[in-house]
């Protein structure tokens, strides 16, 4: 008891409610012998016993007979270049985490929309799908490392920015895709994937004008409008945001209570539920706005897609109706391997449905894929060709 009094003593005095304050509370946990919550250990003990398929034959699915020249033909085997903006989430923070220092790690190369570690087989991922399909895919993360390691290549990820900091990210992703020599700038085909929104939610009650969803929306259609006047031959997968509320249901422990504390008070703090589930429904509905409105939709060289698959998103449960931690990092609110996995999955799903038909929620499955063939349809889904 006197330890616990000591370290809430000590957090409300010392930390500031920040991504620092973040950085603070775990390097406290350690300094106090602290690894993390039993509920979380519980969980992730069966984590390394998945077993990880690829049911698509890629044979089903030839190549385009030339490079093409249209946004709407696009298959698997063309994409030629990744790449990735947003936060933490993106940038993979403590993927691999079993202590708590290791959430400042970020675990690049098993990043849900970037990591290129292993292959599908091995660590299922965004890049390593497309790698089924084209082995000569560029701009995927290695490893651990910043958004300034060499390993990050095209993931210019940053943990704790918003959607105030996207349009510098944009900037920074298309210069170096430039730089790469490796690149055909003009020609190759690329689909960087565009996922924001958590951390302005879990700010909102700082500054209340700052995040609210008009700006939001600007902030978004500012970035995209940068993608459109300086990345041709694109498709942005502009993911849904995800709905910050469904960490409630994983503040069970000391741990993790104080964590969300540090990530997301704004989305914990029962006064603030009327006006947070105002603005994740606004953020949402700002998205689709932005997306459905034809602004990406006017020549065959560029476009982007709404992917919704968070859109309805809650954290996974076992059998028993309890939280599943296997999902998630020791703080109860970055992803795990497990968590990584999924969230590729249902992103590579969602490309293959079409516009209308998407699916808005997670199937907590690593087996169910979406497989294009000839047979059916080869093409990535776009709002024309749908």
């Amino acid at each position: 008891m006197k330890l616990y009094v000591a370290f809430l003593l000590f957090t409300t005095t010392v930390f500031a409610q920040d991504w620092e304050g973040y950085r603070n509370a775990i390097h406290h946990f350690e300094r106090l012998g602290i690894r993390s919550d039993p509920e979380f250990q519980i969980s992730r003990s069966a984590e390394d016993a998945r077993v990880l398929t690829f049911p698509c034959d890629v044979r089903a699915l030839s190549p385009s007979p030339s490079n093409p020249t249209s946004v709407h033909k696009v298959r698997p085997s063309d994409v030629r270049v990744v790449g990735a903006i947003g936060d933490s989430l993106t940038a993979a923070n403590g993927a691999k985490a079993v202590l708590l220092t290791s959430l400042l790690t970020e675990y690049r190369g098993v990043s849900w929309s970037m990591g290129g570690d292993g292959d599908a087989m091995t660590q299922t991922t965004l890049p390593n799908l497309f790698r089924k399909y084209n082995s000569n895919l560029r701009g995927f993360s290695l490893g651990t490392g910043s958004y300034t390691s060499t390993g990050a290549n095209f993931n210019v990820a940053q943990p704790g920015h918003t959607s105030h900091e996207m349009y510098a990210q944009a900037q920074l992703l298309v210069s170096k895709i430039k730089a790469d020599k490796n690149v055909n700038f003009a020609e190759d085909w690329k689909v960087i994937t565009f996922f924001i929104g958590g951390n302005d939610l879990c700010k909102f009650c700082k500054d209340e004008a700052k995040y609210q969803p008009e700006r939001f929306g600007l902030n978004l259609r500012d970035t995209l409008d940068y993608f459109q006047a300086n990345l041709p031959r694109t498709i942005v997968n502009m993911v849904e945001t995800l709905d910050v509320r469904g960490i409630e249901s994983l503040n069970t422990g000391y741990v993790c209570n104080t964590m969300h504390g540090y990530l997301c008070d704004c989305g914990i703090t029962i006064a603030n539920a009327d006006k947070l589930n105002a603005l994740v429904d606004g953020y949402q509905l700002k998205t689709r706005e932005l997306i459905s409105s034809g602004r990406y939709d006017t020549n065959d060289q560029f476009t982007v897609v709404l992917q919704p698959f968070m859109e309805q998103m809650s954290p996974p449960t076992l059998a028993s109706g309890a939280a599943d931690y296997s999902y998630f990092a020791p703080d109860c609110f970055h992803f795990s391997v497990k968590g990584h996995e999924t969230a590729a999955l249902e992103l590579w799903n969602n490309m293959f449905q079409p516009v209308g038909q998407k699916s808005t929620k997670w199937e907590q499955s690593v087996s169910k894929v979406n497989c294009p063939t000839d047979a059916g349809f080869p093409y990535i889904y776009t709002n024309k060709n749908s």
